[in-house]
């Protein structure tokens, strides 16, 4: 996933990897298969079988498993490199594409990897992506936030973002701690009342932020849905684990 790689050159999706195992391989491999098709790449009838047969090489906490076009598969460990809570947060151009791949874990990754290395280099821990003052996600985790009337919030899907499995998996917690979940635009006027911000993902988990562009985010301390979500994440996982050799 180098600068100029074509689009559908592949596809990939990132699991977390503990000792051989990997957590939610089932929501992975559906969103996986649902990317292929939209990106034009075939998706092969022995996929699980092969997948089941190959040693990930590198090292980390990260799990990325890559089709590409010609058929081939890829299986490579990293570190997720996020820190503890509380998040510090810098607003970053976020990348476009056309619409029938936008919002895909495609080849071209560069603009999400710059869009990274940008908030780092801003001494932030992560970059939130916007389009016409609108945050449509992270660079590589998705932000949702409670709105001071009790309502949580994230991009909506028009916005281009990727469809977060981890933002699936905590929705019912959410809904079931009564708080009322909804897909909205955020802009910059719902993120300046809101009384939390968290961004959750596979590397990232669950984390609240407390600063974003140099101004505070809420009260500065973690809240009521950071206490969900996190609660929620860390029960949820104890029951995501699986082989890939036992696919």
């Amino acid at each position: 996933m180098e600068n100029n790689t074509p689009v559908g050159a592949s596809v990939f999706t990132t699991l977390r990897w503990e000792d051989g195992r990997v957590a939610w391989l089932e929501n992975h491999l559906q969103r996986l298969h649902e990317h292929s098709k939209r990106l034009g790449i075939e998706w092969p009838d022995n996929f699980r079988e092969r997948l089941a047969t190959i040693q990930p090489t590198g090292n980390g906490n990260l799990c990325r498993v890559q089709l590409h076009r010609d058929g081939s598969i890829g299986v490579t460990l990293h570190e997720s490199y996020y820190t503890s809570s509380p998040l510090c947060a810098v607003s970053h151009t976020a990348p476009r594409f056309p619409r029938k791949v936008q919002g895909t874990k495609h080849a071209a990754w560069s603009p999400y990897q710059d869009a990274r290395s940008a908030a780092v280099n801003a001494g932030a821990d992560i970059a939130l992506l916007v389009h016409d003052g609108i945050v449509v996600d992270g660079d590589r985790c998705t932000p949702l936030l409670l709105d001071s009337d009790g309502v949580a919030y994230a991009p909506s899907s028009e916005g281009g973002g990727i469809d977060s499995i981890t933002l699936s998996i905590l929705q019912p917690a959410i809904e079931a701690a009564g708080i009322p979940f909804r897909h909205a635009r955020l802009t910059e006027t719902l993120l300046g009342r809101a009384s939390e911000l968290i961004v959750v993902g596979t590397g990232v988990g669950v984390a609240w932020l407390d600063e974003v562009d140099g101004q505070n985010i809420g009260t500065g301390t973690p809240g009521a849905l950071y206490e969900t979500c996190n609660t929620a994440f860390e029960s949820a996982l104890n029951d995501a684990w699986s082989s890939l050799e036992g696919l």
